[in-house]
């Protein structure tokens, strides 16, 4: 049995929680730049340090498109709205704003990141889960099986039993609180312990394991981590409380934007949003992501492993020749199909289910509103894919047109800047390294049934 000690690290932490920090407004605020890169630009201010998640919107690019497009007491939807940056960004405008999302991990942080709290009441909190967590600690060393751990698939495989039992404590601490809200605030840094804590190597975002060697030295410091986060996110929510006043509200739905959704018709002025650059199965893993948090917040494993099948392109539902909506669309699949039938169903699907998202947007957007979409042009098979014009023209057969669009070159995204697309040691091609910020417009009702 690992010895489980309370590190003097963690009374460092007990100082932090008891006053954080609250930059002022002015330092908060991005200069606005002549380009949209941002390469130096710091991306953590306010809630936008809660949790690491993939492939995030950073917030100067939301804020400056709410800027120009939108203005106070409008309602923003981000229909793809991960961890929820351009949310917080609406809250700080002074818009209303919807965020769908499927994975129940990302729209766990947007609400987090969104909901206004007090700062006494959770400094409370943190410095009572902090007491009690020693207080365990001690009970753990007398009784192993104090705080029983939860089972689920691979468990032992992913975390060191020393370490499952600190989770467990802390888990069940959190879970013991009444008030919702302070509850959620407080899984989500326990969330991005779990997975700091865990034998995954955490400069990716699937799952992979850490070297053999690496293992039995590997002894991460529970305690310290979470309330490190926790201080961390206090000064964060303390930075949001100071910009975010008025009463706007923030609403979180757990749906899909390929189908109905509970947004209602013509009520978005302005739609802000990244959505994924192709299908999770191949280019980000949101589910691979989240599994491991999710599992230990007690979602079944059933629901866990489907996330990444239910995103977009997750499901092989249509041919190619029922998804060839554009004529850049009918050439690029062709070309993949030519060098693997396969990927190019892959990429069919997505865009298909890409269509069922612009239609349900013309269905929520008022006339007139702006539609704004950060996308990246990926490859399939060393074939370009070039989204930014697939995504104009479907839109302008959904009801929309095209306005502007700019480019950004992306300077700290975590994905690397070249991949091995044959598997093939030594053959390697390029990966996104640029976005598009694409703005249309709603000029019509577009299509009663899905384009085919």
């Amino acid at each position: 049995m690992n010895r489980i000690e309370v590190s003097d690290q963690l009374q460092l932490v007990r100082e932090q929680l008891k006053l954080p920090y609250i930059k002022s407004a002015a330092e908060n605020c991005s200069p606005e730049s002549g380009d949209w890169d941002y390469a130096t630009a710091n991306t953590k201010t306010e809630t936008h340090c809660f949790h690491t998640y993939p492939a995030m919107m950073i917030p100067q690019v939301a804020r400056r498109l709410i800027n120009m497009l939108g203005r106070c007491g409008m309602t923003l939807l981000d229909p793809f709205c991960g961890s929820g940056t351009t949310l917080v960004e609406a809250r700080m405008a002074r818009l209303n704003a919807w965020g769908v999302d499927i994975n129940p991990l990302a729209l766990l942080i947007a609400r987090a990141k969104t909901t206004l709290l007090d700062i006494t009441l959770l400094q409370r909190h943190a410095l009572c889960l902090l007491d009690s967590f020693e207080q365990d600690c001690q009970r753990i060393r007398k009784d192993p099986e104090y705080a029983p751990i939860p089972t689920f698939f691979n468990l032992d495989y992913w975390f060191k039993p020393s370490v499952s039992r600190q989770l467990s404590a802390l888990r069940q601490r959190i879970l013991a609180i009444q008030d919702p809200a302070v509850c959620e605030f407080f899984r989500v840094p326990f969330s991005e312990t779990v997975r700091e804590a865990s034998y995954t190597r955490n400069s990716e975002f699937k799952l992979f394991r850490m070297p053999e060697d690496k293992l039995a030295e590997y002894n991460p410091d529970v305690g310290t981590m979470f309330f490190s986060k926790v201080a961390r996110n206090l000064r964060g929510m303390a930075q949001l409380a100071q910009q975010a006043k008025g009463s706007t509200w923030v609403k979180v739905l757990q749906e899909d934007t390929c189908h109905l959704t509970s947004v209602p018709s013509n009520s978005i002025d302005l739609v802000v949003t990244s959505p994924p650059y192709g299908d999770s199965r191949t280019t980000v893993a949101y589910g691979q992501f989240s599994r491991l948090s999710l599992q230990w917040l007690g979602l079944s494993w059933e629901e866990v492993r489907s996330i990444d099948s239910r995103l977009l392109g997750g499901r092989r539902v249509v041919t190619l020749a029922d998804a060839e909506h554009t004529p850049t669309l009918r050439k690029i699949l062709n070309r993949v199909a030519k060098e693997d039938e396969k990927r190019a169903l892959d990429v069919a699907n997505f865009y298909y289910d890409f269509v069922q998202c612009l239609n349900q947007l013309c269905r929520v957007c008022k006339l007139e509103a702006k539609a704004c979409f950060v996308v990246g042009n990926r490859t399939v098979k060393r074939v370009p894919i070039p989204t930014d014009c697939i995504l104009i023209e479907i839109a302008e057969r959904c009801g929309f047109e095209y306005i502007d669009r700019f480019y950004r070159n992306i300077p700290n995204k975590r994905m690397p800047h070249k991949n091995s697309p044959s598997n093939v040691p030594g053959d390697l091609g390029k990966t996104i390294t640029q976005e598009h910020i694409i703005v249309l417009k709603k000029v019509g009702e577009g299509p009663k049934d899905d384009v085919n």
